[in-house]
């Protein structure tokens, strides 16, 4: 079979973020939206995020039917998501203008939305936030009963930019290469020498992962390894690896007696 497995994600997890349009992005995947996003809370995982796409085309033919071109307008993209939870997020959404004591015809306001999905299995998180602002409204009933969860569901049309940018787009960078330095290292019997692991990702970031990386030596009678410290136990030589999320890397160590 052809094709990537580690391409492939299982979202187990997922929230809604809404922020003002003065909202300001997390600078990362891996850092926290902050207090000036609010979160929607609970979501109904088997609805997901469903995304629509709609846009006029007319289809240009010339003589004998030949089709030669297709005029494309009017593109419009919304992303739906079901709320389970009644909270002040979600309640400006369902009744924009409205008080805890007053419900008032709902008037939609420009808002900044941030979609996060988290793959549990492989640590990955993807995320897209407006760049310019969405309208968010309910889509379809509401239906309040004593045997199933109130479920609202609101779709999000989003707005794009004067460049015609919809989304920021956010994701957990993928692990390129694991590096150990030194690459060769000589430690005299009875002392201690430390390596370091590196870990280079596929946005150019690097990590220092010699605390949480795996470490082996191949000949533990000459040299043992801990959490990138090896020891040197006899004269001779061994090779260090330091394994980290499916790939590693080595370190030649030579012991001599003094």
């Amino acid at each position: 079979m052809a094709g990537d497995p580690s391409n492939a994600s299982l979202w187990t997890d997922a929230d809604v973020y809404i922020g003002p349009l003065s909202a300001v992005n997390p600078a990362n995947a891996n850092t926290p939206f902050g207090s000036d996003w609010g979160l929607v809370g609970l979501l109904d995982g088997d609805d997901g995020m469903p995304e629509s796409r709609d846009e006029d085309t007319d289809d240009k033919f010339a003589w004998g039917g030949i089709l030669v071109r297709t005029s494309r307008a009017h593109f419009k993209l919304t992303k739906s998501f079901s709320v389970l939870e009644d909270n002040p997020t979600t309640r400006s959404l369902i009744w924009p203008g409205s008080s805890e004591t007053e419900i008032v015809v709902p008037v939609p306001v420009p808002v900044k939305v941030g979609f996060e999905v988290r793959d549990s299995g492989t640590g990955k998180i993807k995320r897209l936030i407006t760049r310019l602002h969405a309208i968010v409204e309910v889509d379809g009933d509401v239906d309040e009963n004593e045997t199933d969860l109130t479920k609202v569901t609101l779709v999000a049309t989003i707005y794009p930019d004067s460049d015609k940018v919809l989304f920021d787009r956010q994701g957990t960078p993928v692990l390129a290469s694991i590096a150990v330095s030194p690459s060769t290292k000589s430690v005299v019997v009875g002392d201690i020498a430390d390596l370091t692991a590196t870990a280079t990702y596929d946005d150019s970031s690097t990590q220092d992962v010699t605390s949480i990386a795996t470490w082996t030596s191949s000949v533990p009678a000459k040299a043992t390894v801990s959490a990138g410290f090896v020891k040197g136990i006899a004269a001779g030589s061994s090779t260090v690896t330091a394994a980290y999320s499916g790939m590693s890397a080595t370190c030649a160590v030579t012991v001599t007696s003094s």
